[in-house]
């Protein structure tokens, strides 16, 4: 007698209200016969979207030299306005940017639009930095990137599209109310944010950070994501790295390359782990 179906199905009246309350996406696969080791094993695989900013195996404090040009910083900015977003994301990052090699970084902010600041400016105005690479990036695309960053200099903040994106952000967890099939989370949440956010034409050239970040590696000839840029917040690319359950499918994962600084929870976490280790 199978109890495959009852215990999936158990599994996901449970947990559907539990998506809804924490904002966290949920992957659940049938395990292969093959899996089942034992009798007591679930047939079922669950995985959740991970809500820190660190691998399995821990945060790597990496320096600037170790950045090649294209890689995407995901950032945790100053200040109640960041707090605020990350309370409501239930994410530890609210920003994101591009390093352009030579200690320069792209961003979209609010009030200056696209700019190019020197890196010493990013590290000083964010309480973390996380590192993420794009596989296969060349360093052709590297210079597209720069390129398409430099004549997107002084281009509006896209306001409106921020905007749309926090209740967007809720709305979307009925998506996952189905935590089985990863087609049909990405096909909902695409319907979704067709009828809430629109399109890049609506944006009519103005970007918000990741917006920005998505866009310029259309430009470049390697897309992150088929999602339109306007879908894209910080907290989707935070879960298109590796090892992770996306919200919005990448086309390939994002490398994990490191902490450029950390935040006050790794850096807490560490103190504490080196205490209890009496080193």
């Amino acid at each position: 007698m199978s109890f495959r179906r009852p215990v999936t199905s158990l599994f996901a009246i449970i947990f559907s209200g539990c998506l809804l309350l924490s904002g966290c996406t949920m992957q659940i696969s049938e395990k292969e016969e093959s899996q089942l080791s034992t009798d007591n094993a679930l047939p079922i695989d669950i995985q959740m979207q991970r809500l820190h900013s660190y691998p399995e195996g821990g945060s790597l404090v990496i320096p600037a030299s170790e950045m090649v040009a294209g890689d995407i910083l995901l950032t945790s900015p100053y200040g109640p306005t960041s707090l605020g977003i990350r309370l409501f994301s239930a994410s530890t990052v609210s920003h994101a940017a591009i390093y352009l090699g030579n200690e320069q970084v792209v961003e979209a902010v609010g009030g200056s639009g696209v700019q190019i600041v020197p890196l010493e400016k990013v590290i000083g105005h964010n309480s973390k930095i996380i590192v993420f690479r794009v596989p296969e990036l060349s360093a052709e695309q590297a210079l597209m990137i720069r390129h398409f960053s430099e004549s997107q200099v002084g281009q509006r903040y896209n306001y409106n599209g921020v905007a749309l994106m926090a209740p967007f952000m809720m709305t979307r967890q009925l998506c996952s109310l189905n935590p089985f099939s990863e087609k049909f989370r990405n096909n909902c949440i695409s319907t979704l944010a067709k009828v809430q956010l629109g399109s890049d034409d609506d944006a009519k050239g103005s970007f918000f950070c990741s917006q920005f970040v998505i866009e310029a590696y259309n430009q470049a000839g390697l897309p992150i994501t088929a999602s339109d840029p306007v879908w894209v917040s910080p907290v989707d690319l935070l879960h298109m790295r590796e090892g992770d359950v996306a919200s919005l499918t990448p086309n390939k994962p994002l490398l994990y390359i490191g902490h450029l600084k950390k935040g006050m929870v790794e850096s807490t976490t560490a103190s504490i782990q080196d205490f209890f280790s009496f080193k």
